[in-house]
């Protein structure tokens, strides 16, 4: 069919490619979390920065690697829905295909829990920061604070006081940062987990099967033509054939006609010499004695 790769050869390479790429997606989560580990855990300030550089470049390489397998995916979708059913390749297509959606959608979803985790854990550790510096402070108090940046400058101004409380406001500030990009972060992927499930919209289905329906005229078109095609060569031997039995017929009129012509000659060459035979026989009949005559 035009526009779709018919080669299966291709197909499933193209397929092969995509679930590495998805492989790639999924070490790069994995390397996320050990970064993110590094980022709670580390005492150091130059090493947390660096873990979180890291963490970043990482960030951004796998959106684009989830994005362009979400894409490669649904362009599957697209070109399976275009093949019909009697296709003998339809089973693989559609069997492979449902498998990358399938891994792809557990990569996102093992992504968003990875993302969801580091942020419990962040605002846990912020909670632990506010704790430090207001050791008074309710539950509420601090939930409010995690949740809403907007009341850090009241928490500024509480702590300034001590290097300690310092430490612990750019501790927060980063981790607000932090929390922003993470909740942004698992927004993209509920995004791609959406569209990627999403189906062939109804528009869609209805220019699919336009589509199906052009092809299918098209094919029955060639087939016909070709048909008549085939008929008209069918057409032309027979008048072919018709036309050497004539000129057969008429060679055979020409030749009995040449073999009387050619005869005639003889035959009335026989006809002559057979009277002539007739009349030497008759006078000699006149001219023998008459029998006596009986008295």
């Amino acid at each position: 069919m035009s526009g779709i790769d018919s080669n299966i050869g291709g197909f499933l390479s193209e397929t092969t490619e995509i679930e590495q790429r998805i492989t790639d997606a999924k070490s790069n989560i994995t390397r996320i979390q050990e970064f993110q580990g590094q980022i709670l855990n580390s005492t150091s300030t130059s090493t947390s920065n660096s873990a979180a550089r890291e963490r970043e470049n990482i960030i951004a390489n796998t959106r684009n690697l989830l994005i362009e397998c979400k894409d490669r995916v649904k362009k599957i979708q697209y070109e399976n829905a275009r093949v019909p059913s009697s296709d003998p390749n339809f089973g693989i297509r559609q069997q492979r295909y449902e498998y990358l959606r399938t891994k792809l959608s557990n990569v996102l979803e093992e992504y968003r829990q990875v993302e969801s985790d580091f942020m419990k854990q962040t605002k846990d550790r912020m909670a632990r920061q506010y704790k430090v510096v207001n050791p008074n402070a309710t539950q509420q108090e601090i939930d409010d604070y995690v949740s809403n940046s907007d009341s850090e400058p009241i928490f500024q101004h509480a702590i300034l006081k001590t290097n300690e409380a310092k430490n612990a406001l750019e501790e927060v500030q980063k981790r607000h940062e932090d929390i922003k990009n993470i909740e942004n972060t698992i927004a993209e992927l509920a995004a791609l987990f959406q569209e990627l499930h999403l189906q062939v919209e109804a528009q869609d289905q209805t220019i699919i099967n336009i589509e199906q329906n052009a092809e299918t005229i098209a094919e029955k078109t060639e087939q016909t033509t070709q048909e008549l095609g085939k008929a008209t060569l069918l057409a032309k031997a027979a008048r072919k054939k018709k036309w050497i039995c004539l000129v057969i017929f008429i060679l055979i009129i020409i030749i009995i006609v040449i073999v009387i012509i050619t005869q005639l000659p003889q035959i009335r060459g026989d006809n002559s010499q057979s009277n002539n035979t007739n009349k030497t026989v008759t006078p000699a009949l006149s001219n023998s004695p008459s029998s006596p005559s009986l008295t």
